[in-house]
């Protein structure tokens, strides 16, 4: 087994000289897919919504410290993904693709600095194969792809982990590591700004767990007598404690309800069984399966660099396993650790003929489920996408087919990453016609349309949807809701004009001041025998938009 400082030499079965340009290409394939944003791109509801209407809000307020979600403070989250949101809506307008760049940006960096990093310790293909791995997943690819704080956390998940390896091999091996240390340190608070706590509890558990397991328990004190804690404390510090003068016990919220209340209890009502992101990860990892499993076995060889990706992969999956809040993209920190592995898998599986058989039939039964889900095949008919399924799945198909028929090192694994991004690319080009993209934007557009004619208030009655401040471009006043809006940061008269009880809703909507509402498709028949009569002005699948006037 070689010692931590050498530098690995994988070429036997992976020639370093000969076919990277098919690699390449994958790769520069995928990112087309990451970075592609037909027309009508518009945002999902709730979390990209979410993610773009505060930071469009921290610009029309000119306020930076304080995130703001419909004129509500903000602070399930910290504000780096909104400081950078502002900064490309400045730069490229209020748009979706604006509003996309950062975490595109971010996961764009998160394959390129795989390529580069496991490049270093496997050689120049492995690196190629992680990043290849990594954006062929479909969870990697909507880590790099959606406005999701999580996207952004990744790659600073994964910077301030490789950073911290390469400075305690560089020590071990008697090289300077200062500034490596330091970076690792910037990164994990640019996590923390992103994030939370958990870009710096996470990989510390690792870092601890990985020096435990491989017997170098004390190379990490290069680490702890650096400058990387110096430099994560000026970095990270400085929010938290403006943001707590300027709102006193925004502190105690943050760290206590926001990190320990939301990770050990039902407080966020996101509850799951403790196999959820295990099946998450059999399906959103999907491609490189296969080869994951095989370089799980490497990594159980006591091999050091595979067991710190297997240690950084399993304590992210079991940390999220074990929380009673679970969202899917909190796997997306693991999947990195998970490419690195499923590249080793390869360069120890490689020219033999298995692995390709069993992502070929992965991929056919990717297919046959999708096919088999009544609400997919009637979204396909509805939208007139039958086309786009069709090259979307051939796509996927003929890549599986050329990587069971191509020879040569590489050609299996460029056909693979060039059919998942002919079938991400289809559904790029499917996004805009689907309802989870028109559906809030087109009853925005209704609503904005009538007020415009008459000065009409909008009003959401019993129902709050992320995107619709964002296609107004202005917040509204919410009736008998309260959701995620928490109005403990609000002084009482900012309180009353933003929160309204239903009985001021329904003296509003009969004082025959124009009003236009809001409402799930459910409370329709709330307003049945309504005076004024409600005149209904647009209704998509869960919501409609109503109006006390005749527009």
């Amino acid at each position: 087994m070689p010692r931590d400082s050498e530098r690995p030499v994988v070429g036997s079965s992976l020639p370093q000289k000969r076919g990277d340009g098919f690699l390449v290409a994958a790769l520069l394939a995928l990112l087309v897919a990451v970075w592609l944003e037909p027309a009508g791109s518009w945002l999902a509801e709730p979390d990209e919504a979410r993610y773009a209407e505060i930071p469009r809000e921290m610009l029309a307020a000119g306020d930076f410290v304080t995130p703001r979600l419909n004129g509500v403070p903000y602070f399930e989250k910290p504000p780096l993904l909104y400081w950078s949101n502002a900064a490309s809506f400045a730069i490229f307008g209020e748009t979706p693709w604006a509003s996309r760049l950062s975490t595109r940006l971010a996961g764009t960096a998160t394959a390129i600095l795989l390529a580069y990093a496991i490049g270093r310790l496997r050689g120049r293909r492995e690196g190629l194969l992680s990043a290849i791995f990594f954006l062929a997943a479909p969870l990697g690819l909507a880590a790099a792809r959606m406005n999701l704080t999580d996207g952004i956390l990744t790659f600073f998940f994964t910077a301030t982990l490789l950073a911290s390896l390469a400075t305690v091999r560089r020590a071990a091996a008697g090289r300077p590591s200062a500034a490596l240390a330091a970076a690792a340190g910037a990164f994990a608070a640019a996590g923390f700004l992103t994030k939370g706590l958990i870009a710096l509890v996470l990989p510390g558990a690792i870092l601890l767990a990985w020096a435990v397991a491989s017997g170098k328990f004390r190379s990490l004190r290069v680490l702890v007598l650096s400058p990387a804690i110096p430099v994560f404390l000026a970095v990270a510090a400085p929010w938290p404690l403006v943001a707590e003068r300027a709102h006193p016990g925004f502190l105690q919220f943050f760290f206590i309800h926001e990190h320990f209340q939301r990770f050990a209890t039902p407080v966020a009502s996101r509850p799951g069984p403790i196999y959820y992101f295990a099946a998450l990860f059999l399906v959103g990892f999907l491609p490189g399966l296969p080869f994951f499993f095989r370089g799980l076995r490497e990594a159980w060889r006591r091999d050091p660099v595979s067991l710190y990706f297997l240690i950084w992969f399993a304590v992210v999956l079991v940390f999220f396993s074990v929380s009673r809040s679970k969202l899917p993209p909190y796997i997306f920190p693991a999947l990195p650790a998970a490419a690195a592995l499923a590249a080793r898998g390869l360069a120890a599986w490689a020219g033999r003929a298995a692995p390709w058989r069993w992502h070929a039939a992965l991929v056919c039964a990717l297919l046959a489920a999708l096919a088999a889900i009544p609400d997919v095949r009637s979204n396909i008919a509805q939208a007139q996408l039958g086309t786009i399924a069709l090259l979307g799945s051939a796509a996927l198909l003929a890549g599986a087919g050329m990587a069971l028929l191509a020879r040569g090192p590489n050609g299996p694994v460029a056909a693979l990453g060039l059919g998942w991004a002919g079938f991400y690319v289809a559904l790029a080009f499917a996004w805009p016609r689907i309802p989870l993209a028109t559906d809030v934007p087109e009853l925005a557009a209704a609503a904005q349309a009538a007020a415009a004619r008459s000065s009409a208030r909008i009003v959401g009655y019993r129902a709050y949807l992320q995107g619709f401040p964002w296609g107004l471009d202005a917040t509204i006043a919410v009736a008998d809701f309260r959701g995620e809006l928490e109005d403990w940061w609000l002084p009482e008269e900012q309180r009353r004009e933003i929160f309204w009880p239903r009985d001021r809703f329904w003296t509003e909507w009969a004082s025959g001041r124009p009003l236009v509402a809001l409402v799930r498709a459910s409370d329709r028949s709330d307003f049945q025998g309504a005076s004024p009569r409600a005149r209904i002005l647009a209704c998509r699948r869960k919501h409609c938009v109503v109006a006390n006037f005749q527009p």
